[in-house]
């Protein structure tokens, strides 16, 4: 729940991609937030761009999948959603 905000507009590619593909693009897209015409086109509109490096995503990840059920069901219930 606390961890929506971090996920932010993730991009994502399926399951079963080999890790070295996963490398790559994570590469490219590192590369491409640092292209200094991307960042003054950025900086033009007043955009605002804070990425999280797809590892640190994973790990959140696989940290919110592996949730204590219990700790799930009780964040159900407060929400209202069942």
């Amino acid at each position: 729940m606390l961890a929506s905000g971090d996920f932010g507009r993730p991009i994502v590619v399926t399951p079963g991609v080999p890790v070295e593909r996963v490398k790559i693009l994570r590469e490219a897209f590192a590369k491409t937030l640092s292209d200094p015409d991307l960042l003054a086109d950025i900086n033009k509109k007043k955009l605002e761009v804070n990425p999280t490096a797809g590892e640190e995503l994973e790990v959140l990840e696989k940290e919110i999948i592996t949730s204590d059920r219990e700790v799930i069901e009780r964040m159900k219930n407060l929400l209202g959603k069942q």
